[in-house]
């Protein structure tokens, strides 16, 4: 019997009109709330909204428990309904103080006085006949609530939070600007719309004893879903327009299964039974349902999802045909100016972007001209240091939460003058080469972090296709200049001429090659490789991934040759820049011990740095090409040694700074130490143990080093006696090209 008044209990809520209107309401608010969370767990402004959420949950469920309720519970369920609304006020109280973002440094107390004055009026609801007296049951019609003398302090209470609340939202929405502006008028208009009409409907009418719609103000805090999620679809508000953008299909199809489940459960039980819902009803019910959406479910979210694309997520794009787009047609040109049209084009059509302007960085000066080069400069100056993308709104808001931060009230005032609300470095190995300068969309919608994501993956292929293009018209002026030099020499010359302009073209021909055939095609590979092994597009099994990881290592090692060959073209130009700075050797060469410490370990071989007993003075080099020859030195030796291990010493020696790297390897002949860091050039026992060298990695040291004005050898006693290679550098540096 008490199994069969549960049970019936149950289908007494789930088939009273007003209670499925309450938990479709409860249904919307807890998808609204779940996703507010989970993308904001550590956010406060999504924690505090999600808790007024959760309150509000809280009192709808009451209401469809107290209007169910038998006479022994109706008054706890009672107090429970009138309880949780005063949670419902504070919570929102509080929530205007941190939205959207934090400025008042008083705000520990006032939260605690808020809070303190919720705790105060819940206790005066548990006093008996103090603010709730009875409940009196009407057969047939909604129950009426008695009040006491102390109902009033209850009224005045939510009253003052709720008015204080909106006050405050309404001066944030005077004093503030742009899309902020827009999330606080969507969110005080949901809100104001679904308190009002509660105050009306729970509060007052109640009070003269009407209560026939004391249940609508739970059904109408809709108003409050509705204007909250419009302003995450449009105003990026509380960051989870992805999340509610990948979920709102799913959610409609639940409701709309739930909507079908419940009209097939009454029409059976209605054309077959009578009227009385049973077990053979359920089983019944659930065979049909199971069968319209085996069949229909495909259809279903096709229809679904064009609906949503039209009126919910209209003008969207895709992020991936948009990257695989532009890497197309930039990685098929070579010239400059058709490179950044291409860009500008592509990028502000799908964003819808009011206008991209794309700086290029020549020798540290500008490939603009323009009265705000100051800003301009400052900019380029904080992605030399920093590869932060630079989003307007979030420094303001991080600004208005720690007004002391100078540095960002300077990257404000650049940005606004650069009429810039979203700043993008382009970068080609930690190099900057130019900068993306978007300006609002035309929407007005803010940049999301898929927008970001997606413009900071383009803007590494641009950057390289930049960079090559650029590297392209150096090499057709550098031909031109040459060509003029020549022809001015004596007649004389002619034959040499003759062949100094075939090398000259053929040059040209291989710099192309190498860095635009080559180059860009490969890095597109391995980013493409690497998102495939993360999952991009969908689980990876383990015989895959193994095959995938090959396709990656190999196409590094292609991509190191590349950068070899090009960086050997450059040494013999002159074309090779440097960028001397104060340096750390010991920590350099620490930092390179480590990065071989698990190859070693694999091959059981020792790597140890042995460090001065005391510390050495910095030493003025570019940092990154004398690491290259320390890394050159170090990958030789564990490839060509067998058993044992290598010992790194450095110590200084008058003006000098000494490197030594010692193995217990193969060994070098003296005829091999003649031609050893001659380009192209490999021993026999040393093509045989690692097949996959190039022979230009001490060829590249050797310059690194004398470029430093410094020098490098090797001593050796002969084979399999091991090998100690040297090279010296003077402690102040002036680079030679």
């Amino acid at each position: 019997m008490l199994k069969y008044s549960i049970y019936h209990k149950i289908m007494e809520i789930l088939f009273d009109k007003i209670n499925i209107i309450l938990i479709i309401t409860v249904f919307l608010n807890l998808i609204l709330g779940l996703l507010i969370y989970s993308r904001g767990r550590d956010r406060k402004i999504n924690i505090v909204y999600s808790l007024n959420v959760v309150t509000i949950i809280v009192w709808i469920l009451a209401m469809i428990f107290y209007r169910s309720a038998n006479a022994e519970n109706n008054l706890f369920w009672c107090i429970i309904l009138y309880i949780s609304p005063t949670f419902i006020a504070s919570s929102f109280l509080y929530f205007t103080y941190i939205f959207p973002f934090q400025i008042n440094k008083t705000l520990f107390f006032k939260k605690w006085l808020i809070f303190l004055g919720n705790i105060i009026i819940v206790v005066l609801i548990l006093i008996p006949n103090f603010i709730i007296k009875d409940v009196v049951v009407n057969p047939g019609s909604e129950k009426i609530i008695t009040f006491g003398p102390g109902y009033i302090f209850y009224v005045i209470y939510t009253a003052l939070y709720f008015s204080y609340g909106f006050w405050r939202l309404f001066k944030k929405y005077i004093h503030s600007r742009g899309v902020e502006r827009s999330q606080i008028i969507y969110l005080l208009s949901g809100y104001s719309i679904a308190a009002n009409s509660a105050f009306v409907t729970n509060l007052f009418m109640p009070w003269i004893g009407r209560t026939e719609l004391n249940w609508l103000g739970q059904t109408l805090t809709l108003f409050m879903v509705a204007f909250t999620a419009y302003a995450i679809l449009k105003y990026r508000l509380m960051d989870i327009k992805l999340v509610v953008k990948r979920s709102t299909i799913f959610s409609l199809i639940v409701i709309m299964i739930t909507a079908i489940y419940a009209m097939s459960a009454f029409l059976v039980s209605l054309v077959i039974f009578g009227g009385v819902y049973t077990l053979q009803t359920q089983i019944i019910t659930g065979l049909i349902v199971a069968l319209l959406v085996a069949i229909g479910f495909r259809p279903l979210y096709e229809w679904l999802k064009r609906t949503t694309d039209t009126f919910l997520f209209k003008g969207e794009y895709l992020p991936q045909e948009l990257m695989a787009d532009i890497t197309d047609v930039v990685s098929r040109t070579l010239d400059l100016d058709v490179v950044i049209d291409i860009l500008k084009e592509k990028i502000t059509k799908a964003l819808r972007v009011k206008k991209l302007e794309i700086v290029i960085l020549k020798d540290d000066s500008f490939s603009i001209t323009s009265k705000k080069r100051k800003s301009l400069k400052k900019i380029t100056e904080y992605f030399k240091k920093q590869r932060d993308v630079l989003v307007l709104e979030e420094i303001k808001r991080k600004h208005a939460e720690n007004a002391d931060l100078e540095k960002s009230v300077s990257l404000i005032d650049d940005l606004e003058k650069l009429n810039t609300a979203l700043a993008i470095p382009l970068l080609v190995k930690k190099k900057l080469v130019g900068i993306f300068l978007l300006r609002d969309k035309r929407s007005g919608d803010m940049f999301t972090n898929e927008d970001i994501k997606t413009l900071e993956t383009i803007a590494a292929q641009a950057g390289i296709a930049i960079e090559n293009a650029r590297l392209y018209e150096e090499m057709k002026d550098f031909s031109k200049t040459l060509q003029k030099e020549v022809e001015r020499q004596t007649k004389t010359l002619k034959d040499a001429n003759v062949r100094l302009k075939q090398l000259d073209v053929a040059k040209s021909e291989f710099i192309s090659l190498a860095s635009h055939q080559l180059r860009t095609p490969l890095t597109i590979i391995k980013g493409y490789v690497s998102m495939i092994l993360e999952g991009s597009w969908g689980k990876v099994t383990d015989s895959q991934k193994e095959q995938l990881e090959k396709i990656y290592l190999s196409n590094d090692r292609l991509i190191k040759l590349v950068e070899d060959l090009l960086t050997v073209s450059r040494i013999e130009s002159g074309r090779l820049d440097f960028d001397l700075e104060m340096v750390s050797f010991e920590n350099m060469i620490d930092s390179v011990v480590k990065e071989f410490e698990q190859i070693a370990k694999n091959k059981k071989l020792y790597l140890k740095f042995i460090k001065p007993k005391e510390q050495l003075p910095k030493i003025k080099i570019d940092s990154l090409k004398i690491r290259q020859v320390v890394q050159n030195l170090v990958d030789n030796a564990l490839h060509y040694t067998k058993e044992g291990g290598i010992t790194i010493r450095l110590k200084e020696k008058k003006d000098k700074m000494l490197f030594s790297i010692k193995d217990t390897g193969i060994g070098i002949t003296d005829e091999e130490k003649v031609v050893l860091f001659e380009k192209f050039s490999r021993g026999k026992d040393v093509s045989k143990m690692n097949t996959e060298g190039t022979g230009l990695g001490l060829y590249l040291s050797v310059k690194m080093v004398e470029a430093h004005q410094g020098k490098i050898w090797i001593k050796s006693e002969g084979k399999n006696k091991g090998s100690i290679f040297y090279f010296e550098l003077p402690m102040k540096t002036k680079t030679k090209k």
